[in-house]
């Protein structure tokens, strides 16, 4: 009877849906993102990845990027999906024609959960929040990636395709000084995912009992550690997954290299008279 465990939780999602746009219907293009009719506001738009060229073979394969000019793709250069062409069915090459709705900056829902326990005189409390589902496209990497060998300082570009022989891990294409194979278009390779757990405050208390405190002229007292932001769970790969450096509802999920939320831990003291 001397043990309380309180528990809330709440949890909510969000939709929307782009049912008219102008006198034409003509879509809206808000740099990497798009609003279209049938569609929610601001989706992700761009190409599809699908991985790095790693050998002559799957070059031959397709599908390439501008295969009669000086761009062309290459063995290393990244690898894109067919999905449409002039005709509106693939062509076999990588054009403007491909640019698809690529991901969605919508999670598919958010939650809360605060928990109370005490125990006698000592109490401890505990608040999460976060969100499942969504993605976020990372302006910083982009523009922070030249793709030239001699600036491939950022840590996801260390295992690049190198040759047939050292492919690397499939995913980050070779270094070049002028880039080919669409390699700097805008991509899903950008894209990361936004679902996070965040631990927001650890608080745990003491409150002094009135018999305790009933010779010092003191009527409550009570002394608390706080831990503000202590943890965060996620598989995004920069600082804040919550975060997003637009304002504009047409493009929605852009990160930029924005300020991560700051950790704090704090020691209490409240004294009532």
């Amino acid at each position: 009877n001397k043990f309380v465990w309180t528990t809330n939780f709440n949890i909510s999602t969000y939709r929307n849906k782009v049912t008219k746009l102008g006198t034409e219907g003509n879509p809206i293009y808000s740099g990497n993102n798009i609003t279209q009719i049938g569609q929610p506001m601001g989706m992700f738009y761009g190409l599809i990845s699908d991985g790095v060229f790693m050998n002559q073979a799957e070059l031959d394969a397709g599908p390439s990027y501008n295969p009669t000019g000086a761009d062309r793709s290459r063995v290393g250069d990244r690898r894109f999906l067919d999905v449409s062409g002039p005709d509106g069915v693939p062509d076999g090459i990588i054009s403007s024609d491909d640019y698809t709705i690529m991901g969605s900056p919508y999670p598919d829902f958010y939650y809360g959960m605060t928990h109370n326990f005490s125990y006698k005189n000592v109490s401890l409390f505990v608040s999460l929040y976060g969100s499942q589902g969504g993605q976020i496209y990372m302006y910083s990497r982009d523009g922070n990636n030249s793709g030239r060998g001699r600036v491939r300082t950022l840590m996801f570009n260390k295992d690049y395709w190198k040759s047939e022989a050292e492919p690397g891990d499939g995913w980050a294409p070779r270094p070049n000084d002028s880039p080919t194979g669409g390699n700097r278009l805008a991509g899903s390779h950008w894209l990361d995912k936004a679902s996070f757990l965040r631990i927001s405050n650890i608080t745990l208390a003491y409150d002094f009992s009135k018999h305790t405190l009933q010779r010092t002229g003191v009527n409550s007292l009570r002394i608390y550690l706080s831990a503000r932001n202590p943890f965060l769970i996620t598989k995004y790969t920069l600082w804040n997954p919550e975060d997003s450096n637009s304002t504009n509802p047409l493009q929605p999920g852009r990160e930029n290299g924005d300020y991560p939320l700051s950790k704090g831990l704090m020691i209490g003291l409240n004294i009532g008279f």
